[in-house]
């Protein structure tokens, strides 16, 4: 048999009992009851509150199987555990009952499926009626919300690679950038020179100071004008591109908005189907609570020797009731005629029957309001990319008319620039005073030439600016590439991680399972396991998990036997340990810190025995409520309660 490690992730080993304090709720009226780390057996007889007090920790813990009495307006549960004090208060309104406070856990499902492991738990009706143990299982993990990272993760990891290809195509020029470099030193070494004998040109020449300044003052301001006309269409360019890409993202921005299809006419019948569907789900809960309520008095009724709620009288006179209690008949609740308590324990089994097919339609209606809820903010969010689309839209729209607006001005501003130049250029041209002379040849050479070195330092620093960045863009590209395929590792996790959890869970159970089948030595079951299934058909995939069943002959040969062989005890197992495997697969230990068991009466005592030094290893507070002749079995370190301390002694009932 494997060894039952001690979960690694379970949250520490608590050091100080639990208390719990109960008003008003099953069949208790007042009770409060220490519950110490490790194991706490509920020693007593049917009918003597156990499940009550079971039922109300769970609603303390987060579930929903806690009622309210049915003689009571209100009803409250206290946990008090590792210094914080989780509550619930149950309130009577009309026919229904609203639940308010602060539990241990926000995730019913969860607490319900895996910790509140009483009669009416999913994971073990699911094995004794043969429904679906998958969605048991998996039916705490929200796919949605998977679904929603994934698609975030994918959309920055689409943002990264963008960045990616455009340092790619960066990193791609910098071989011509180089040679560029090369050739604009070469160029600017070789204007250099010429620029040298220019102006030794000029300074031999033979004129005179007046001419000379004349000359150079007249250029000077040709010079200047040229510069600025320069200056002028640079900036021209830039607002050119500008515009060119502003465009360019308009295009793509229209093209997204184009091609998103926002439902909005559907808003409104999904809110009323919401509404709808949300009414249903209250309206289900109510109908659960109620009817689950008026099972768990009456039940207790039936159970018990003698009967004490009002308007239910036993009739003693019948000789036949000592040796079948059952037979015994008492006035009915809800005819006043005298009826056998077989009858009503009957009555009873079909109203469970009811409240189990009420607990699938309030599975199918949530199943419903979250797909509804689920269309809802697809709607809302593709509402919202579109506004946000066209916002863009309208700020693309102005900015390439602001833009506009200042390349005609630029233009404008060159024209008038240029007309200056030309008009400079001929009043030189012109002059008398240097028609004889080409010392203004001179000047407007070597002014062309320092205008000309100007241009070259400007383009050879900006090169040297843009072959900088490119060089430094490694640092940033391996970053970028860290983040990207840390994104990818993300999305690979979360959508392997439904599958992930499904392997888990199937792990999880066929290895608990081998435990317990060796620990409780059934002799001809020799194993029990799930199979993980995926079939794909017109309507999609489908997942299941398949229960297998392996027995013994008498010869010893193995054959794999049906589901519907089992006896109550094996499938009494097979469901605890379902719930144990979302248990551990789901890290309930690391918040919830319980797990509740209750009507163990189909297995043997020393069999619940093993079964709780087990369970045990894995739950720091185990809670369950035991006949005395089987809690008398129990040879583990443990507490016991007596029925007693539930408010009502066994001989009320």
């Amino acid at each position: 048999m494997t060894k039952p490690e001690n979960i690694e992730r379970r949250a520490k080993e608590p050091s100080e009992p639990a208390r719990i304090t109960v008003h008003n709720l099953g069949g208790i009226t007042d009770c409060d009851v220490d519950i110490p780390p490790g194991v706490t057996v509920l020693s007593g007889e049917n009918a003597t509150n156990r499940t009550s007090l079971l039922s109300a920790l769970i609603g303390a813990l987060g579930g929903e199987m806690a009622t309210l009495k049915s003689d009571a307006e209100e009803g409250t549960v206290e946990l008090r555990l590792d210094g914080e004090t989780y509550t619930r208060s149950y309130t009577r309104q009309g026919n229904s009952v609203t639940t308010t406070g602060t539990p241990v856990s926000d995730d019913s499902d969860l607490v319900d499926l895996f910790v509140g492991l009483i009669e009416q738990n999913r994971a073990r009706r699911a094995v004794q009626r043969g429904g679906d143990l998958r969605e048991v299982i998996m039916r705490p993990v929200d796919t949605e919300e998977i679904q929603r990272r994934i698609r975030d993760a994918e959309r920055e990891k689409r943002r990264i690679e963008s960045e990616l290809d455009d340092i790619d195509q960066r990193q791609a020029r910098l071989p011509t950038r180089q040679d560029r470099r090369e050739d604009l030193e070469a160029d600017l070494q070789d204007l250099t020179t010429e620029l040298k004998t220019v102006r030794e040109t000029v300074e031999e020449y033979d004129a005179s100071e007046t001419e000379a300044r004349q000359a150079e003052s007249l250029l000077e301001q040709v010079d200047d004008l040229r510069q600025e006309r320069d200056g002028l269409q640079e900036e021209i360019e830039t607002q050119r591109a500008s515009v060119e890409a502003l465009r360019d993202e308009r295009e793509e921005v229209k093209s997204e908005l184009d091609g998103l299809a926002v439902e909005e006419s559907g808003l409104d019948a999904l809110g009323e189907k919401i509404d709808r569907l949300q009414r249903q789900k209250r309206e289900l809960e109510d109908l659960i609570s109620d009817l689950s309520a008026i099972v768990d008095v009456n039940d207790e009724l039936v159970q018990s020797d003698t009967g004490d709620l009002s308007g239910i009288e036993p009739d003693s006179g019948e000789p036949t009731s000592a040796l079948d209690p059952m037979s015994t008949e008492i006035e009915c609740w809800t005819c006043g005629s005298q009826v056998p308590r077989r009858a009503i324990a009957d009555r009873l089994d079909e109203l469970r029957q009811v409240i189990d097919e009420q607990q699938k339609k309030r599975r199918d209606v949530v199943d419903d309001l979250d797909e509804a809820e689920k269309q809802r903010a697809e709607i809302r969010d593709a509402a919202d990319t579109r506004d946000e689309l066209e916002t863009r839209l309208r700020e693309i729209d102005r900015q390439i008319e602001q833009r506009q607006k200042r390349l005609e001005s630029l233009q404008e501003d060159r024209q008038n620039v240029q007309r200056d130049i030309e008009q400079l250029e001929t009043r030189l041209e012109d002059s008398e005073e240097f028609e004889d002379t080409e010392l203004v040849e001179h000047y407007q050479r070597l002014s062309a030439l320092e205008y000309k070195r100007g241009q070259l330092e400007q383009q050879l620093t900006e090169l040297e600016t843009e072959i900088e960045e490119i060089e430094e863009l490694t640092d940033e590209k391996r970053q970028l590439e860290a983040q990207r395929d840390e994104l990818q590792g993300e999305i690979e996790n979360l959508q392997t991680r439904i599958d992930d959890l499904e392997r888990s869970a199937v792990k999880q159970f066929n290895d608990r399972m081998a435990d317990t089948l060796d620990l409780l030595e059934y002799e001809n079951l020799e194993r029990v396991w799930i199979e993980r299934k995926t079939e794909t058909s017109g309507r999609g995939e489908t997942r299941t998990f398949d229960l297998h069943v392996v027995r013994e002959s008498g010869a010893g040969a193995v054959y794999e036997d049906t589901v519907d062989t089992l006896s109550e005890s094996e499938r009494e197992i097979i469901g605890l340990v379902i719930a144990l495997a979302g248990y551990l697969v789901h890290e309930v230990h690391a918040d919830v810190p319980f797990m509740v068991l209750d009507s163990l009466e189909a297995i043997d005592a020393n069999r619940i025995n093993k079964l709780l030094k087990y369970f045990s290893s894995y739950a720091p507070y185990l809670v369950v409520a035991l006949l005395p002749e089987d809690a008398d079995v129990v040879d583990i370190d443990h507490e016991r309660v007596s029925a007693d301390a539930l408010g009502t002694s066994p001989d009320q009932f």
